[in-house]
């Protein structure tokens, strides 16, 4: 009998070895390239993974370039939306609660881009979760009108390139 899917029990071993991760930087002498500033690094890569591999199969399979290319079938990329939607879910998971960790742990450098940054990183993930999990057809709506949002996107991508630059030290 099994009790949890192989999704399940990489969701269980991720969220397990982030809860590690504090005792990594606690133990850390602050140095520059400390545990901390690698698990932002990470939510940062883990969100460009993510979102890239969803804007990607959404571009792709668009009638006019799938016209442009060659003239193949969409329906074939049809049963492909699950598991890259899942995938998108997972990674920006993994990154939103990666990005949530640096923050805390780097709590005294916090300043207006960082503050700005963490709460659009949690409307994105908050309309994110209702639009997956929501029952009603109108708050759907509405969050899909939220989440899907260019100008949303544009900031969140704008407010992680002005936090690396105004904290790195070159």
């Amino acid at each position: 009998m099994h009790f949890f899917s192989t999704n399940t029990k990489l969701k269980i071993f991720a969220l397990t070895f982030l809860l590690f991760v504090p005792t990594m930087v606690f133990a850390d002498d602050g140095e520059r390239n400390s545990t901390a500033v690698t698990i932002g690094w990470i939510g940062i890569i883990l969100g460009i993974i993510a979102n890239l591999s969803l804007v990607t199969f959404k571009i792709i399979r668009k009638p006019t370039i799938v016209k442009l290319v060659g003239g193949y079938d969409t329906q074939s990329l049809t049963p492909l939306y699950t598991p890259i939607l899942n995938f998108h879910i997972l990674f920006n998971s993994l990154g939103f609660f990666a990005g949530l960790s640096h923050g805390l742990m780097l709590i005294r450098g916090l300043d207006a881009i960082s503050l700005s940054l963490a709460m659009i990183m949690t409307v994105s993930m908050a309309s994110g979760i209702i639009l997956k999990y929501a029952p009603d057809k109108n708050t759907k709506f509405f969050s899909r009108l939220v989440h899907g949002q260019f100008i949303l996107a544009t900031l969140l991508i704008t407010l992680v390139i002005l936090h690396v630059l105004t904290h790195s030290r070159f």
